[in-house]
């Protein structure tokens, strides 16, 4: 939404991160069903490096580790030997018993351009 520069800063989904851990935090030990902070992603994604191949997520919850994925490789683009341009090299595949839960990480891949 918006400008290119409003939609590079993804503000779409930082607002619908915001509410998710809202839900959770509201919901108490429940909410860690489908949200893992985004902290928790951030370092197991830096520990993966995921430049290529698959990410496989069991329980994907919201579908964090795969938007934190592509971010990973937005943000390490020229560091990868593929001359600064940041590509697609992973296919993403998780699943989730949780029918709703799996609802939520759809529209959130959905909202960031990400095909799952």
């Amino acid at each position: 939404m918006g400008d290119e520069e409003a939609r590079s800063k993804d503000v779409l989904g930082r607002v619908y991160e915001y509410s998710l851990s809202q839900f959770a935090s509201a919901e108490g030990k429940k909410g860690g069903e489908f949200y893992t902070p985004r902290c928790v992603v951030k370092l197991l994604v830096e520990m993966l490096e995921p430049y290529r191949g698959r990410v496989y997520d069991p329980c994907c919850g919201s579908s964090g580790m795969f938007v934190q994925s592509v971010e990973f490789i937005r943000a390490h683009a020229s560091g990868n030997g593929n001359c600064g341009q940041a590509r697609a090299d992973i296919s993403i595949y998780g699943q989730e018993s949780n029918y709703t839960t799996w609802r939520l990480a759809k529209m959130n891949l959905a909202i960031r351009g990400i095909e799952g």
